[in-house]
């Protein structure tokens, strides 16, 4: 029998010594950052400090949680910012945009040459017959520890030709998270 994400947070914890992470408040979480400058490779989270809402929603921490925070990743999405404000957004779905990308956690590429394809493989259609701008990895989440600095790099090209395409973009990652927890009265 498989871990929950919960068990698979807590195990990784402990095996990093991160042992006052069982004591956080869990929660589900979603971290997103975007790009409204077209460009054919975009970084995400690395530099959002710099950036405000609606553009990320990372805040003044930046590419890293703080201290007994973390996010076991489950899914990881891109959209398509419709205006230099970040305000509105679409999908990548009936855009004709794919996405190749590298997941990065401490310096290390956890996940390396993925592709979000709009017209992609069956393996990432939600029903079998339409498209899903999202990979799953439930089931086999990917965890970013507290303090470790973590960036997705993604290119774009269009779907149907394989040639680069420069477009504005976004990025979320959506999972399990932990929260810091001080169990006292204030």
């Amino acid at each position: 029998m498989g871990m929950s994400a919960q068990q698979k947070m807590l195990h990784v914890a402990d095996r990093l010594g991160l042992t006052t992470l069982k004591d956080m408040q869990g929660t589900t979480r979603m971290v997103y950052d975007s790009q409204t400058t077209a460009a054919l490779t975009h970084t995400f989270f690395k530099g959002a400090a710099q950036r405000a809402f609606p553009l990320t929603n990372v805040g003044a921490n930046g590419n890293q949680f703080q201290v007994d925070e973390a996010l076991l990743v489950e899914k990881i999405a891109f959209f398509i910012p419709s205006a230099a404000d970040g305000i509105s957004y679409g999908s990548l779905n009936g855009s004709g945009i794919s996405v190749k990308f590298d997941l990065v956690i401490g310096n290390k590429t956890v996940i390396k040459d993925a592709t979000c394809e709009l017209g992609g493989e069956q393996a990432f259609f939600t029903d079998g017959t339409v498209g899903s701008a999202v990979i799953d990895l439930e089931g086999a989440g990917i965890l970013i520890p507290p303090q470790v600095e973590y960036y997705v790099v993604a290119k774009t090209f269009t779907w149907n030709t394989r040639v680069a395409s420069s477009v504005r973009l976004g990025c979320y990652l959506f999972g399990t998270g932990a929260l810091l927890n001080f169990n006292t009265t204030i």
